[in-house]
């Protein structure tokens, strides 16, 4: 009785662990925002900001644009606003700049996106 209580147990948890809880929907739903990073090191600090906005529902197109400050520690700060749009895959998951080609996928249980190992809060 008691090994069945394991196995039953181990086979709820596979399951469980198995199912999909990011439905396509939701992720879309999570997607417009504004995004923030910071990072600082020893030559200065970085500032970068992501708002993304829906363009076209019928599309899965998305506006995305990105405000970027570095301040060296020695020097003025740098500026950067860049401005493009990008496409949503349902299939996989990601919104891809059409611009860059970068990929960014989403978290909605972290509230964040990640642009390969970068992560950026969702605010």
């Amino acid at each position: 009785m008691k090994w069945f209580f394991i196995i039953h147990l181990c086979l709820v948890a596979a399951i469980y662990g198995c199912r999909d809880d990011k439905s396509p929907v939701m992720i879309q739903e999570f997607i417009p925002g504004t995004y923030i990073r910071f990072s600082s090191h020893e030559f200065g600090k970085e500032y970068d900001t992501l708002a993304i906005a829906l363009l076209n529902i019928t599309a899965n197109e998305y506006t995305i644009t990105r405000r970027w400050r570095y301040e060296k520690t020695d020097s003025t700060p740098n500026y950067q606003l860049i401005t493009t749009a990008g496409i949503y895959y349902p299939e996989d998951k990601v919104l891809e700049d059409m611009e860059s080609g970068d990929l960014l996928t989403f978290d909605p249980k972290q509230s964040c996106l990640f642009i390969g190992t970068l992560k950026y809060q969702k605010l």
